[in-house]
């Protein structure tokens, strides 16, 4: 988010033979019916991520990549409202390099389509039955094998490569999506004239990014613990009431 704190806004041509002034009165109400569409829209792709986590559902990859897609569509619409010709992007391509919205909009693009692949990766693996004693112990034996020497980095190089791509993608997922409302918010806060001295939109985002993606391999391990603990309990029910 840039410091410039300035409430008017100017869409203008290349050549600048026109521009609409968007300040004053006017403006106020303009703004105030966009800031209440953008949260409308920001807690209808919470509710599409955050519906029965963890269960998959018929439409779950569907369902999870629209929210995220709603998300960097806010994202959009903010900036487009707050900054059209770009002056106060903050996003390297545009403040660094001087690229435009093309660029822009193709970096956002390839990014959402990196979400889509996350999200169907992680949607359509099947948790392997392992009897364990702990998350942790499930976690090893599933990247290692039974005879795995103890390591507390999930990050240690394995040859089991399609559990490993699994939960690196439902890492990236969920902390891309849950990092990626920091930039909208910022806007936001732009927009109703709240200049906190501490917000960064990009620090913040990539905080929570981090957290939230190392808490989610964590979670991915143990939801498939608790699956795998399930399972092997009626596979023994099943053995019993057949050796009865």
């Amino acid at each position: 988010m840039n410091g410039n704190t300035a409430s008017n806004s100017i869409i203008g041509g290349a050549d600048g033979p026109t521009a609409i002034f968007l300040a004053g009165k006017l403006g106020d109400g303009f703004k105030t019916g966009i800031m209440i569409f953008v949260i409308a829209m920001l807690l209808l792709a919470a509710v599409m991520v955050l519906w029965k986590p963890g269960v998959k559902t018929k439409y779950r990859f569907i369902r999870l990549s629209a929210g995220n897609l709603l998300i960097h569509l806010m994202d959009g619409l903010v900036t487009f409202v707050n900054t059209p010709d770009l002056a106060r992007e903050g996003n390297i391509l545009v403040s660094r390099f001087g690229f435009g919205w093309g660029a822009l909009f193709t970096a956002n693009l390839l990014g959402f389509l990196v979400i889509v692949l996350t999200a169907w990766n992680f949607n359509r693996y099947e948790y392997p039955v392992i009897p364990s004693k702990s998350v942790f112990d499930y976690y090893m034996k599933l990247f290692y094998g039974e005879n795995y020497k103890p390591s507390w980095f999930w990050f240690k190089f394995c040859k089991r490569f399609r559990p490993m791509f699994a939960a690196v993608s439902y890492a990236v997922y969920w902390g891309a999506t849950a990092g990626a409302p920091a930039f909208v918010i910022g806007w936001l806060l732009d927009m109703a004239g709240i200049y906190p001295s501490w917000y960064s939109s990009t620090k913040i985002a990539c905080v929570i990014y981090f957290v939230v993606a190392f808490g989610s391999i964590y979670k991915w391990a143990r939801d498939g613990y608790k699956l795998s603990c399930e399972r092997t309990a009626e596979n023994d029910g099943a053995g019993n009431q057949t050796g009865g």
